[in-house]
């Protein structure tokens, strides 16, 4: 279902932006006279955000010149605003950062805690705490969340927050929300979800997936939730359940699929049912910050750790790079063939994926575990859809507990995406860093 939405949802998007066939690029300017998504719109001038303070490094990285003059720097300040004034996207970018953009705002209105994690530590395990606010920009719903944690840091006129620290306030921060109205509170959490794939796919949507219902409840910490999800996924056949279906169960214990003389009942609640539920940005839960306490942080950072590693473990990764060539050899031949019978002219992304990044790839995505990553490529190279390689990284991430949002990841994807739209040229090609961005 959440496929086929993200799905329309782009082709929708796409239709507003995309008004000639003939377009080749897309200019920023004019994708800020649309009627887009604030979630898009922001998503996308971020991206160009992004591209400035990576070509300001490349001429700030040097000592032969003063570029804090305020002169220099007010100068300096007036090419990049006529440069992000003048920012294009080529068509295949683009389409990429939309689909990235849609994905990110679905993630996040399923698991608030994990995307959010991840988006703000995708590339250390310490952040500024201007850093939470500039990417809590990215959006635009479960507003409570942005207050508390706004009221939090200046409560504690804290100016860094660790990644053990952000989860534990995060997971105090819905406690709260969650503590007075519990079962309400989540009905309007579940129209909020239903509201925006509704809004997506242009038609009245009044069930979920019951894998989302799974993922939204364990990602709260609503483990008495999460055993009732758990209970119509293994003991049912129902693949999603209504709005009605899942108000009763959390009011009244009544698993749908389950014959109800199964199922106990003390006290059975009356129902309200969706048209009566508000939405959560209509009607916010309340969140006080004054007794919210996050752990203390004393052991070394991970990113320290893994710096004092770094080299032991690129030895290791060689070695383990001539243990595995007979098996590369024997995938390889069996994908050619595969592409030599489908007659698919795609390229091989052993050959497009340079050495940099796969060593970045195995070590920080895949843990050091070579074959674990050999049989991803493998796979990949098999498939001759971007929609099918798609699905399998969100999988292949989401099992192994990958940050999509890394930079790793991303250097990795955009790689992938490559492969299926060739003129997508990615940034920095003949670089060692390469796609980094």
């Amino acid at each position: 279902m959440l496929d086929d939405v993200v799905k329309v949802f782009i082709e929708r998007l796409k239709t507003v932006v995309i008004t000639d066939e003939k377009m080749t690029s897309i200019p920023l300017a004019y994708l800020a006279t649309l009627n887009l998504p604030d979630s898009i719109s922001h998503f996308l001038d971020q991206q160009v955000e992004l591209w400035l303070r990576e070509e300001e490094k490349k001429f700030e990285s040097t000592d032969q010149f003063d570029y804090d003059q305020p002169e220099v720097r007010m100068h300096i300040d007036q090419i990049f605003d006529l440069l992000k004034q003048n920012a294009t996207f080529d068509i295949n970018r683009f389409n990429q950062l939309l689909e990235r953009a849609v994905k990110l705002e679905l993630n996040y209105l399923i698991e608030p805690h994990r995307t959010i994690k991840q988006f703000i530590f995708k590339d250390s395990h310490k952040v500024s705490t201007i850093d939470v606010y500039d990417t809590l920009k990215y959006f635009f719903r479960y507003e409570y969340y942005k207050t508390a944690i706004s009221d939090y840091f200046n409560m504690k006129y804290l100016r860094e927050i660790e990644e053990t620290q952000f989860v534990d306030l995060m997971r105090q921060i819905d406690e709260k929300a969650f503590s007075e109205d519990k079962i309400g509170t989540m009905l309007k959490t579940v129209k909020t979800v239903m509201s925006f794939l509704s809004d997506a796919k242009e038609e009245e949507i009044t069930s979920l997936p019951v894998d989302v219902l799974i993922a939204a409840f364990r990602d709260r910490n609503l483990e008495d939730y999460l055993e009732m999800a758990n209970k119509v996924k293994d003991e049912t056949e129902l693949s999603e359940i209504t709005f009605d279906e899942i108000e009763d169960m959390l009011r009244n214990n009544k698993i749908p699929g389950i014959k109800e003389e199964e199922v106990p009942i003390e006290r059975e609640e009356e129902k309200v049912g969706i048209e009566e539920v508000e939405d959560i940005e209509t009607s916010q839960p309340e969140v006080a910050v004054a007794d919210i306490e996050v752990s203390e942080v004393t052991a070394p950072s991970v990113d320290e750790v893994e710096e004092d590693e770094d080299v032991e473990e690129e030895e290791e990764i060689e070695e383990e790079e001539e243990a595995v060539k007979s098996t590369v050899a024997s995938q390889m031949a069996s994908m050619v063939a595969s592409q030599i019978e489908s007659n698919i002219p795609l390229e091989d992304l052993n050959n497009m994926i340079n050495k940099k990044v796969r060593k970045k790839a195995i070590k920080k995505l895949f843990k050091k575990k070579e074959q674990e990553y050999l049989t991803f490529i493998v796979s990949l190279n098999a498939l001759s859809m971007w929609t099918e390689a798609s699905a399998l990284i969100d999988d292949e991430f989401y099992n192994y507990e990958i940050n999509p949002y890394s930079k790793e990841a991303i250097a990795l994807t955009d790689i992938i995406y490559t492969r299926f739209f060739p003129k997508d040229k990615y940034v920095g090609e003949n670089d060692d860093d390469i796609g980094f961005q």
